[in-house]
């Protein structure tokens, strides 16, 4: 049962958020992508803690990629934009999704874990004792009752926290691919197939 809700945060197949199509073939969008990025390679030299100067970093791989903001401020949530250059009769078809960095969403999946494997035991203990025993509520008992359940809403809230400080980092990212790609949108977006991209 744990197991299910933690493959449910953060992970499983995604669905295309959004769509476009432009009129280079597949091969010009790779070269024109790779030409407009910096690699997404770390380095301690640097104040947005990566190589380069060019404001998007990501990563190219076949047919595949990976977009995020350069930034100089730490927001392990902002959003990362993966996609995917599926040739169409007349140019390219681009699909991608938003996720988060794949390091971000295997360390919340341990706290929510821990989060729930120590703290529920905690919380129905000091609770059994309150409603059984006679009442020696002490400042212990209520921190019992209000800490478990606290850490465990932290692990939910403080994604969509992170995701709403780097809302703007969307439209920023949506505009660097249409622009580069010279790409316009396509509307048929829930029909799309769930699939998960490679450089997650």
């Amino acid at each position: 049962m744990l197991g299910k809700i933690l493959n449910s945060i953060f992970s499983g197949e995604r669905t295309s958020d959004l769509v476009m199509h432009s009129d280079y073939a597949p091969e010009i969008c790779v070269a024109r992508l790779v030409d407009a990025l910096d690699i997404d390679d770390r380095t301690l030299f640097s104040f947005s803690g990566y190589r380069g100067e060019k404001p998007i970093l990501g990563r190219v791989s076949g047919i595949q990629f990976r977009l995020h903001k350069r930034r100089y401020w730490r927001n392990d949530f902002a959003p990362v934009l993966y996609g995917r250059l599926i040739p169409e009769m007349r140019g390219t078809r681009i699909e991608a999704y938003w996720g988060i960095q794949s390091w971000t969403r295997t360390f919340m999946r341990v706290w929510i874990a821990l989060a729930i494997l120590i703290g529920a035991p905690m919380f129905v203990a000091v609770l059994y004792q309150l409603i059984a025993g006679p009442p020696a509520a002490s400042k212990d008992s209520y921190v019992g009752l209000i800490v478990p359940p606290a850490l465990i809403l932290w692990g939910f809230i403080l994604p969509k926290l992170g995701s709403a400080l780097g809302y703007h980092e969307r439209k920023y990212l949506v505009d660097f691919l249409q622009q580069t790609l010279i790409a316009g949108r396509v509307a048929d977006v829930a029909d799309n197939a769930g699939w998960r991209s490679s450089l997650e």
